[in-house]
């Protein structure tokens, strides 16, 4: 996502980028003829057995027009995008027996590179400990935005550049099923008990081969979720904004998923987060037109003998309503225009803005900041948010007005501490819970799998599972 103070968007046409996230791919020079290829990382990087063909990226250097890209010694139809980049079709009959599967890259003339393998079937982790933490219920936004080739702009500065440690360890790209259900493993084994799947609307626009719900429509099909419950997070903002003629087919689409045992609840009901109310009081032009709108979706869900919903929403820019004084003005539409509950993406930064990194207690300090303007002003319930970092260097994400290059340094052991202070707040502010003691509090993190932005907990090449083992490890305490 794309972040302007307050609220965080999407971008996904170039022609649309907004602070510095251009589209396209990196351009690299041909290497001079005969040097070996060298294989870096493929992506997918498994799959499970008896699975669909598929189209496989890899990563390196040293590749040339005529490269070959070899599974177990057998060449594939391979595509030359540049000397860092190829892609292969995989047929499905290569995934009938099980791996691991050799992939390498092989240049005329000059030899095959190391090879990396490709498991087969899907590998899970076993269920660890904090799989049966109650000290809360975690959840943490999932960013779909990691479906489309490498060289869709998302992952600009990432796979061929600099910030390559940010890979996830499942690989790049979660548009097959082995990723997503590998992540909610991992999500699981944390303590983190569902995914808020950002869901945009209108993403025929999309550029370059990318699904927004890719990994929201995987989970929903999946047979086994690993104990993870699932909701949806409606993106607001144009081109995304769902206008009243379109108003009843995103209902259907979302009561379809409601309609899943896995699909969160709180006090009974199904839940929708939207991240913006202002952007709704601008689509639906008054309260009455927003609670109208909401009362619709509240009447298709009671028609699929689901109660209700339970609708929390969140605000920011361009309405005014998330500034750096005071979030009364988003409060008050809030409690006006018939949603059940607050809770925020981001937020804004403490002022100033500097060109380099700020402590990660600077973040922390933000992120309480909105929720004790939460405990000043809110008149419905608060799920706090503990933002998991701020780092958009990948992506050159500037700051608005200075044009300063921004981010926080962290550690495993700060985010672990920034979540639990949000269970701490909700202890202090009993009023303002979702569900009523004895149910454990809800808090939320800001995200689990936001890479261009720095604001990611999966596990990576670069930091392993530090920060869901220090997670688990809080959560697991007294």
């Amino acid at each position: 996502m794309i972040r302007v103070p307050g609220l965080w968007l999407i971008v996904v046409l170039s022609a649309l980028t907004f602070e510095g996230c251009g589209g396209g791919s990196i351009a690299a020079p041909p290497p001079p003829p005969g040097l070996t290829p060298v294989l870096q990382t493929i992506s997918p990087n498994s799959g499970q057995q008896g699975g669909r063909a598929f189209i496989l990226s890899l990563v390196g250097s040293n590749f040339i027009t005529n490269s070959k890209v070899l599974w177990n010694g057998t060449g594939l139809p391979t595509t030359y995008v540049n000397s860092s980049l190829l892609t292969a079709q995989v047929p499905a009959t290569a995934l009938a027996a099980a791996g691991p599967h050799s992939v390498s890259v092989a240049n005329p003339g000059a030899g095959s590179s190391n090879a990396t393998n490709f498991e087969v079937p899907c590998v899970i982790d076993p269920p660890g400990p904090a799989v049966a933490q109650t000290k809360a219920r975690v959840g943490a936004y999932y960013f779909d935005g990691w479906s489309g080739p490498l060289t869709n702009f998302h992952f600009n500065g990432m796979p061929l550049g600099a910030y390559q440690d940010r890979e996830p360890l499942t690989a790049w790209q979660d548009s097959e099923g082995c990723a997503v259900e590998q992540q909610l493993a991992q999500a699981h084994n944390v303590g983190i008990n569902f995914f808020v799947f950002d869901w945009y609307f209108n993403t025929a626009i999309t550029a370059n081969g990318e699904n927004l719900n890719s990994a929201l429509q995987i989970t929903h099909a999946l047979p086994d979720r690993h104990g993870m419950q699932f909701a949806i997070l409606y993106v607001t903002g144009s081109p995304f904004d769902v206008d009243p003629a379109n108003w009843s087919s995103a209902i259907n689409e979302w009561v379809s998923y409601m309609t899943d045992p896995a699909y969160l609840r709180i006090n009974g009901l199904p839940v929708l987060f939207i991240i913006n109310v202002g952007s709704m009081r601008q689509v639906w032009g008054s309260a009455a037109g927003v609670i109208s709108a909401l009362g619709q979706l509240r009447s298709a869900a009671q028609a699929h003998g689901l109660g209700s919903v339970y609708v929390v929403g969140g605000f920011g820019v361009p309405d005014g309503t998330m500034g750096q004084a005071s979030l009364g003005a988003g409060f008050s539409i809030a409690g006006t225009d018939g949603y059940d509950a607050i809770a925020f993406y981001g937020y804004p930064f403490a002022p100033p803005a500097v060109n380099g990194s700020l402590p990660f207690s600077a973040l922390a300090q933000a992120g309480q900041w909105t929720w004790d303007q939460a405990a000043q002003s809110s008149p419905l319930p608060f799920i706090p948010t503990a933002m998991s970092g701020w780092d958009p260097r990948p992506w050159n994400e500037v700051e608005p007005n200075t044009g300063f290059l921004m981010w926080y340094t962290r550690t495993p052991q700060e985010v672990a501490q920034f979540i639990s202070d949000g269970i701490d707040w909700t202890a202090a502010y009993p009023q303002l819970r979702p569900e009523a003691a004895p149910n454990p509090p809800i808090v939320l993190i800001e995200a689990w799998n936001e890479f261009g932005e720095g604001s990611h907990i999966v596990p990576t090449k670069g930091s392993g599972t530090s920060y869901g083992d220090a997670i688990a490890v809080m959560l697991l305490g007294p």
